[in-house]
């Protein structure tokens, strides 16, 4: 096997390798199978701070772990901006692997005109948190469907990078990382915490209005990496969005501006909201497919 993709963390170090099967491997698992000379191009290096992988002397540019190597920011600009992310010749080529991986006739998800997930993995996620999701529409009174639908959105963006960010966790939770089915961010959960929106669990004293702003993102984290949490969440933004917004226009009756505002920054409410292409998708097409999946409360 050859690694074809490297994810460093803030700092530039190499926590995740991709091979040309599309296997991904943490440094551990990798720095074993370079001892095991499971993994062509590389050695294992031990030092002082623990082992790490080394390109073998003259191999090709090209596939030294340098050159192979992916940023964590550029690794998650996949999910809102997938030809920045592509600039990255590591990456294109790991995106060529996946593409090819999906069957001819195979139905997909298309997003900004790119095949992303197929239609039968979002399913497979989403159907199983389908009470989650009848249960958190209900509780805060927005529709179950543009819910689920919101979901599936973030499902088919995040499909391709899962595999490859999910050993990262770890090491992003002290930042504003995003978690869950319903990527819920973690200074979003804050403030729905903060305006009595949801609370995940109020017994936890770190939690109540008087202490939610000392709290740490990596104690959050532990909350909307749940799918039950991360659903609620996003229940209680839509809820949150439509609040907000009431004063100029009632957003019950502008879902693609509900599924717009979803996963953008704070907007100032006025009169006039327009859907972003991002919104009229999970308004339109991807309601659909939630009301397919979801089915009958």
């Amino acid at each position: 096997m050859k690694i074809i993709l490297v994810a460093t963390d803030a700092r530039g170090k190499s926590l995740v390798f991709v091979t040309d099967t599309l296997q991904i491997y943490s440094l551990q698992e990798a720095t074993q199978l370079a001892r095991e000379k499971k993994l062509e191009n590389v050695y294992p290096v031990q030092s002082h701070a623990g082992a790490y992988l080394r390109t073998k002397p003259r191999i090709a540019k090209k596939e030294q772990l340098d050159q192979l190597s992916i940023s964590s920011y550029q690794l998650f600009s996949a999910l809102d901006n997938i030809n920045y992310a592509l600039t990255t010749p590591a990456f294109a080529n790991y995106w060529r692997l996946y593409q090819g991986s999906f069957i001819q006739g195979q139905p997909l998800i298309t997003i900004e005109g790119k095949s992303r997930i197929t239609k039968d993995a979002v399913r497979s996620k989403l159907q199983p948190y389908r009470d989650l999701v009848f249960d958190a529409a209900q509780r805060f009174n927005v529709d179950p469907y543009l819910l689920g639908a919101v979901i599936i959105d973030e499902i088919a963006r995040f499909g391709v990078i899962e595999p490859i960010t999910d050993p990262l966790a770890g090491y992003f939770i002290g930042v504003n990382t995003s978690a869950g089915i319903a990527q819920v961010g973690t200074d979003t959960a804050r403030g729905l915490i903060q305006n009595d929106y949801y609370n995940p669990n109020p017994s936890d004293i770190k939690l109540s209005p008087a202490n939610i702003q000392k709290v740490s993102r990596s104690h959050l984290y532990q909350y909307v990496k749940k799918p039950e949490h991360s659903i609620s969440f996003a229940a209680a933004r839509m809820r949150a969005l439509t609040d907000e917004w009431k004063k100029f226009v009632d957003l019950n009756k502008m879902p693609e501006i509900i599924a717009t505002l979803y996963s953008l920054e704070h907007r100032n409410p006025h009169s006039n909201p327009q859907p972003n292409d991002r919104g009229l998708q999970i308004a339109n097409e991807f309601y659909k497919l939630a009301k397919e999946y979801l089915g009958l409360p």
